[in-house]
């Protein structure tokens, strides 16, 4: 796995809302590393061990950016309270299965759940810009309004490329303008092209969990289907140690 130093460059809260977006470059303005759309990187900050953060942005050489959510502790709470401009940090990359295949023509449906959006963007923003009419929908889960921290951001995609359409859904919450329950039931309840779409998502392992269970339930193979719950779900380690 490659490493590098890289330099925050920006950083901002997004408004009422718990996530903290940062963008690293290198120290000497030398080309980032290239990534594929989809992929983690791990992030070591001062004083704690590297932890896997998704990348939200298109691979472009210049940067890296990546959500964070709030916490009060850990590596998260550094990056959002003690991390500030010109910081310089290890960077180690890059990481994931949930790889955006640029070969593959059918429709993208794109599930994430808090701040699994991130991947979810990467991917959406490269295949729009390869194929503008390709047909792709996002839903984007959360409690609450406030969780659906790119809200603006997205309904503006939507309304830029006809063939993109965005449907924020809350589990906790009724309001206008958004879906009612958890995220990758909708997504799949929705969909009608079982036969050719092809799924990529990102979030919670529990959510991941249930989308793949749903989806092999409907009979989507599971080579359709791009996630990291394998690589992160403790779950199936558990069950062998307890065979």
């Amino acid at each position: 796995m490659i490493s590098f130093r890289a330099r925050l460059i920006h950083a901002e809260h997004c408004a009422a809302t718990r996530v903290r977006i940062l963008r690293f470059a290198l120290p000497e303005g030398d080309t980032v590393p290239a990534h594929q759309p989809g992929q983690y990187a791990l992030l070591e900050f001062p004083g704690f061990s590297p932890r896997p953060y998704s990348i939200a942005n298109v691979p472009n050489g210049h940067l890296l950016e990546f959500h964070i959510r709030i916490s009060h502790s850990g590596a998260s709470a550094y990056a959002n309270k003690t991390l500030k401009i010109d910081d310089v940090i290890t960077i180690y990359g890059f990481g994931g299965n949930c790889l955006f295949d640029s070969d593959c023509r059918s429709p993208i449906l794109l599930v994430a759940g808090g701040t699994g959006l991130a991947p979810m963007m990467a991917i959406a923003e490269t295949a729009l810009s390869a194929d503008p009419q390709r047909m792709i929908a996002l839903y984007h889960g959360g409690r609450h309004k406030e969780d659906l921290y790119a809200d603006s951001f997205l309904r503006d995609l939507a309304n830029k490329f006809s063939a993109f359409s965005y449907y924020p859904v809350l589990s906790d919450e009724k309001h206008d303008q958004t879906l009612s329950g958890l995220v990758g039931d909708i997504a799949l309840g929705h969909c009608c092209d079982l036969d050719t779409i092809r799924i990529y998502a990102a979030g919670p392992v529990e959510m991941l969990r249930r989308l793949h269970s749903l989806s092999e339930e409907r009979g989507i193979p599971p080579e359709r289907i791009h996630s990291d719950l394998q690589e992160f779900d403790p779950q199936p380690l558990l069950s062998e140690a307890l065979r």
